[in-house]
Parts: C-alpha cells; sequence; structure tokens
C-alpha cells in the first residue's frame, strides 16, 4: 500500500494531502504555524515513506524546501531521509539540486508542475486571484478601466477572458505576433511588445506575466501615477521595485496566488494531477509499456 509525507509547502499541500488521504495514508511535516488549523495529521519527526510529495514551487533557493509554515529551515538534504530507497519524489518545478539528490539516492522524481492538466487548472486559480488583487486595489471599477496584459501565455488566456466578460478595456501586448492574434481573437487590443514605451501612460493597471525585465527606470516612470502593477512572474520584471514605489506606482510582486486565494483548490488539483499520474503508471505497468496495447 502506498503512503505519503507532504513536506514543506503552504496550505496547498496540506489541502492536497487531505485530498490524497481519501484512498492512501497521508502525514504532513513542516506546518509548525498551522497546527491548529491543519485537517491532516502533522508528523513531529521525518520518517521515510513510499511516497514523497514537495511543494509547488518545490524550492525558492536550491538550498531548502519551500516551507513557509516551518519554523526551521528544511534543507534539500533532507529528501532520503523522508522516503524510502526506491520511492518516487513528486514535486513542483523541480531543480538541478532536486534531480541530483534524487539520482544518487535511487528516488524516481516526477515534477507534477508538467503536466499540462496542472497548469492549466493552476492557471485559471492564478486568474481568479489576480483579480481579488485587482479588485482589492484598484480603486476604479474593473468595468472601463484599461488594463494592460504583458504577454499571452496560459494565465494571461484566462485573465482576458475574466477581465472583457466585466467590461475592462484589455490590451495584450507579446513580442509572437501568433499570441497578438489569438488576444485579437479574445476580444482584447494588441501591441506588440516593440511599440510599448509610448502608450504605456494610458494604463490603469498593468498585469505582468513576462518573467524577463522589461520595466526599467524609464519605462517605469512613463506610467501614470496611481498605476497599480502586478507582477506575476516570478522573475520580477520591474528592474527596482523602489524606483516603482518612488514613481507613484501600486507595485505588488504577487507569488504563489493560489495557495493564498484558493489553497483548497489549488491543493486538489495537485492531489488530483497526482492521481492521474499513479494511474498512468499502473496502466502502463499492465500494459507492459506498450501504449498500443
Amino acid at each position: 500500500m502506498n503512503n505519503f509525507l507532504f513536506l514543506g509547502g503552504d496550505l496547498r499541500s496540506v489541502y492536497a494531502a487531505k485530498r490524497l488521504s481519501e484512498r492512501f495514508d497521508c502525514f504532513i511535516y513542516g506546518f509548525d504555524d498551522v497546527l491548529t488549523q491543519a485537517p491532516m495529521p502533522i508528523l513531529r519527526e521525518i520518517t521515510k515513506f513510499k511516497s514523497l510529495v514537495l511543494p509547488l514551487p518545490a524550492t525558492r533557493d536550491s538550498l531548502n524546501i519551500n516551507a513557509p509554515f516551518s519554523k526551521a529551515p528544511l534543507p534539500l538534504s533532507v529528501i532520503p531521509e523522508a522516503v524510502d530507497a526506491g520511492g518516487t519524489v513528486y514535486c513542483g518545478k523541480s531543480c538541478p539540486a532536486i534531480a541530483e539528490i534524487c539520482a544518487k539516492n535511487n528516488l524516481t522524481l516526477v515534477d507534477y508542475f508538467e503536466r499540462e492538466e496542472l497548469i492549466i487548472m493552476n492557471a485559471m486559480a492564478t486568474a481568479e486571484g489576480t483579480l481579488e488583487i485587482l479588485i482589492r486595489e484598484q480603486p476604479l471599477a474593473v468595468f472601463g478601466s484599461h488594463i494592460l496584459l504583458t504577454g499571452f501565455g496560459r494565465i494571461s488566456k484566462v485573465l482576458a477572458k475574466y477581465l472583457t466578460t466585466l467590461g475592462a478595456v484589455v490590451t495584450v501586448t507579446a513580442r509572437k505576433y501568433a499570441d497578438l492574434a489569438w488576444a485579437e481573437i479574445t476580444g482584447c487590443k494588441t501591441l506588440h511588445l516593440s511599440k510599448l514605451d509610448n502608450t504605456l501612460g494610458e494604463f490603469d493597471t498593468v498585469i505582468n506575466t513576462i518573467p524577463a525585465p522589461l520595466f526599467d527606470a524609464e519605462r517605469i516612470n512613463r506610467l501614470k501615477a496611481g498605476c497599480l502593477f502586478i507582477d506575476l512572474a516570478s522573475e520580477s520584471c520591474v528592474e527596482d521595485h523602489e524606483i516603482a514605489k518612488s514613481a507613484g506606482i501600486n507595485f505588488i510582486h504577487a507569488l504563489s496566488i493560489p495557495g493564498k486565494s484558493s489553497p483548497v483548490t489549488a491543493g486538489y488539483i495537485v492531489a488530483d494531477t497526482i492521481m492521474n499520474i499513479l494511474s498512468e503508471t499502473a496502466e502502463n505497468q499492465n500494459t507492459g509499456g506498450n501504449s498500443n496495447a
């Protein structure tokens, strides 16, 4: 019988464990600050399990497991202490350090953030959480406001749908003309990234999804005073956050939104994805790995 230890993470990990506990024995570790509200058994000491689940993202510094509710750091070196030899490590956004640890200890590494079904549903949860930030932080109504979306990946596609439905005037900027074509089909205005500079003062809100330093001091100073700037990229697009603040920009670097705005749903998405992986693995074993069987 498989069993799972969820090591570190935010409340998503807690509710992923709760969801998966409907089928398997599940425990959590690294949640000292949520002892009174965690709906799962919390381990006091790390012991070995057949499967280990690391959070999304698994680490932010390639040294420690991402564990915001743990009173003490959880170094990546504890991974072999928490999973049987030959076991499986599930994680979101792996890194070379984790891959090396798993390889040295005969552990199978599965990055659940590479699964398209999780990425799509995570984009939905991120978009909803972004909308909550927008409504809370922007004194203007969404209806009629001018919003710039940088990039047109999965999150922007969902956001464009939500925002246009609410009556916002949405402009999408991107490098790829194919992305601009799709944005236009969804009812957005479009602007190639090379032509962005002269239009920045038109927008009430900027929502960035591109993990690149797009906004230097010059571009920041072109923004409208009081502009709300929501940066969703893990690598901020704003070179200097202090310059943004001194320019009168309401800058918010919003990371791990699903874990904050909808941890139950986001946790269930992780658990359901792991279940999908388990089902596919069992099916492949039953057919001898032949997808045509």
